[in-house]
């Protein structure tokens, strides 16, 4: 996968600390101590947290492990957090070796002779990749983990302390609350992200293909379906849960006794226990494991086991599961195109920019209702000379994608919710009369010159969007927008073509915005009990004065904060208070529906 340029996150040189620490002076990081606000920043996010205890891995087991034996996507038990999105991502990752030793380096330890209390980690962050250093504190309750764990293994502790490293680069542990599979996989990779919704698969075959394709070339794949709108994490009769994050970790045909021939998945649920698929193929289906030879069987690792691993047809997948995304490593297996290309090795050209809407100058929006300002947007100038490699159709491929930066960290900002903008890249080719070598940097296209390609369908809340093309020889514009006009944001342009092709940023050097800064937040909303203006109390006092049996009715937790406060504003519980919100000015949602399902 090449070398990799490392770049110190917080400026923490990880090879320095080590040489200040050992044993008997063990590192103790002060960019994410062991507080609340390393756990939660949003008030009642998870109460149990208020009961932590921070402890380092030896003083919960006498022998702890920084890896038993190897790595492996069984690993990994999903603990008191909503991210099943990154515990699928993990799993997956450790398949490939040679990602997972980038992003968890090999050579850590828990032998006392090198023991310094300190262990980095690295993820691919907006075109760059970053070292990401930690120390092994972690949040306990009665002397147990109560994140990302291995059950099996308790004396193993990779897991929890890579989920840390990136509860640190999402400020915190309620940061990596809530996501979608192909971010963390992005992060942890660099790859370009696929989605398909089920429904719209017209050919089953081919989309069985772009699987399989995507697998043998170390791809990896997700897959979830809808949240239930009342009930978080949902659990269904037939032993899927809704709204939850699954990694697929294998998609084979198997030629059964009868020499019927069928086409299965396996699947993981990151909980790692018996909540399993309970349909054809399942653990407890001997029915169907009968008609399989034991050395088929023993191939396909089929165990009937609770580790959260199961098997199920690939027809009851494709019912079942509505959200599919997959992270290509490169755009190599991007829709399956290396079928196309009988399975020779291509080249991608790769061109990467970082760009920025900023209000009153490149934050054009959508163009409606006047088209004129959606050409004010940030526009990057492509220029395509060969065609594809295998195919006389005399077009070429070219991938384009926008990511957002800093959508995870911005959560602190918004209380906790979604931080992207809606979002779409669009595609138009120049004109042949215009003499593209006289363009300067600060020129502006606009309708006149240009002929509409294509785009990433609807504006959509997601981090990244993705959009390939199939393209005559030329000189193209691409164009990313947001929904609204004047909405502020940083992100990362990518541009893969198969065949020759050169990039430039037609803006002005974009200004920089620093990336935002983690903060403390104070209780949302002060109440007040109509005696004084000076009696002030918080929402979570307010809560703790009332009766148990009133604090039962309540069920306060999770992201109830909102809903409590209006509660007492009416008199709930007998009492009337009136409540003061102390961030009036925090940013109103998108007035389009959400689209984006965040998966837990």
């Amino acid at each position: 996968m090449g070398e990799t340029i490392l770049h110190s996150y917080k400026n923490q040189i990880y090879s320095d600390l080590v040489r200040q620490h050992n044993f008997n002076n063990l590192f103790h990081d002060p960019e994410f101590p062991n507080n609340k606000s390393s756990l939660y920043y949003t008030s009642g996010f998870n109460r149990t947290l208020d009961n932590v205890i921070w402890k380092r891995p030896y003083e919960i087991c006498s022998n702890p492990q920084f890896i038993v034996k190897e790595a492996n996507r069984l690993d990994l038990d999903q603990g008191q957090l909503g991210n099943c999105w990154f515990i699928s991502a993990v799993s997956m990752i450790t398949q490939n070796g040679t990602i997972f030793e980038r992003v968890c380096p090999l050579d850590q330890t828990y032998d006392k002779r090198y023991y310094a209390g300190i262990f980095h980690f690295r993820f691919w962050q907006f075109g760059k990749w970053v070292d990401v250093v930690i120390d092994d504190y972690l949040p306990t309750i009665n002397n147990r983990l109560i994140f990302c764990q291995n059950i099996k293994e308790p004396n193993e502790f990779w897991a929890p302390l890579l989920e840390k490293a990136y509860a640190k680069l999402s400020y915190s542990y309620e940061g990596t609350d809530a996501g979608q599979t192909t971010d963390a996989l992005i992060d942890m990779t660099g790859g370009i992200e696929e989605s398909f919704n089920t429904k719209d698969i017209k050919d089953k075959d081919q989309f069985w293909q772009t699987i399989g394709t995507a697998l043998k070339h170390d791809a990896m794949i997700g897959c979830s379906i809808s949240p239930d709108p009342i009930e978080r994490e949902a659990k269904m009769p037939n032993g899927l849960v809704k709204g939850h994050a699954y990694a697929v970790t294998a998609a084979v045909r198997v030629k059964l006794t009868n020499g019927e021939v069928v086409q299965i998945i396996r699947c993981r649920n990151p909980w790692g226990n018996e909540v399993e698929w309970r349909g054809a193929w399942s653990d407890e289906d001997k029915v169907h494991w009968n008609t399989v030879d034991p050395y088929t069987r023993e191939q396909l690792r089929y165990k009937k086991q609770a580790d959260g691993e199961f098997w199920m047809p690939y027809s009851d997948w494709l019912k079942q599961f509505e959200q599919v995304q997959i992270c290509n490593l490169s755009p190599d297996s991007f829709q399956g195109q290396l079928t196309m290309q009988q399975g020779k090795h291509i080249t991608w050209h790769q061109t990467q920019f970082d760009g920025a809407w900023i209000k009153g100058k490149t934050a054009g929006g959508c163009g409606q209702p006047n088209i004129e300002n959606f050409f004010i947007n940030p526009q990057y100038l492509i220029n395509v000379t060969k065609t594809d490699i295998e195919r006389a159709d005399g077009l070429c491929t070219v991938i384009c994608s926008c990511l957002q930066k800093y959508t995870r960290q911005k959560r602190q900002q918004t209380a906790g919710q979604q931080a992207e903008e809606y979002i779409n890249l669009r595609l138009y080719r120049i004109k042949d009369s215009i003499d593209v070598s006289q363009i300067t940097q600060d020129y502006k296209f606009y309708p006149k010159d240009l002929e509409r390609q294509g785009d990433t369908g609807p504006y959509i809340n997601k981090r990244e969007v993705t959009g390939r093309f199939r393209v005559k020889p030329g000189n193209y514009i691409l164009i990313p927008s947001t929904y609204e006009q004047d909405r502020e944001g940083q992100f990362l342009i990518r541009i893969f073509s198969e065949g020759e092709s050169t990039g430039k940023s037609l803006n002005m050097e974009h200004q920089h915005i620093d990336p935002p800064s983690p903060i403390t937040r104070k209780e949302k909303y002060e109440f007040h009990d109509g005696k004084s203006q000076n009696q002030k109390f918080t929402i979570i006092q307010w809560y703790d004065k009332l009766p148990a049996t009133q604090r039962k009715l309540l069920k306060y937790g999770g992201y109830a904060t909102v809903s409590v406060g209006f509660l007492c504003c009416l008199g709930y519980c007998g009492k009337k208070y009136c409540c003061t919100n102390k961030h009036e000015n925090s940013q109103s949602s998108s007035i389009k529906n959400r689209n984006k399902n965040y998966i837990f």
